[in-house]
């Protein structure tokens, strides 16, 4: 199923992250988890409609279909998060 099937049918949720950041995920159509979008980082300042975006395993080819879904927005903004270079988006939904 591809990411634009799952968005048609709504199901990206926003939560949040118990340090206040934004915190993104997307479920199959059977409401089963199908990836985390996000991932939380505490010494990090963001915006209410900022997060950073888990780029890598299971989410690596998703980026380019968010964004030309307008779902997210890349910013011009990374974060060292262990040892990857994560992008800081704005969602747009």
């Amino acid at each position: 199923m591809s990411l634009s099937e799952l968005y048609s049918n709504r199901n990206i949720y926003k939560r949040g992250y118990s340090n206040g950041q934004l915190a993104l995920y997307v479920n199959d159509n059977d409401g089963q988890p199908f990836a985390e979008l996000s991932i939380s980082k505490d010494s990090v300042y963001l915006d209410q409609d900022e997060f950073i975006l888990k780029d890598y395993s299971e989410n690596a080819e998703l980026v380019e279909e968010l964004v030309n879904l307008d779902v997210i927005a890349l910013t011009d903004r990374f974060v060292l998060v262990g040892s990857r270079v994560c992008p800081i988006c704005k969602v747009l939904i």
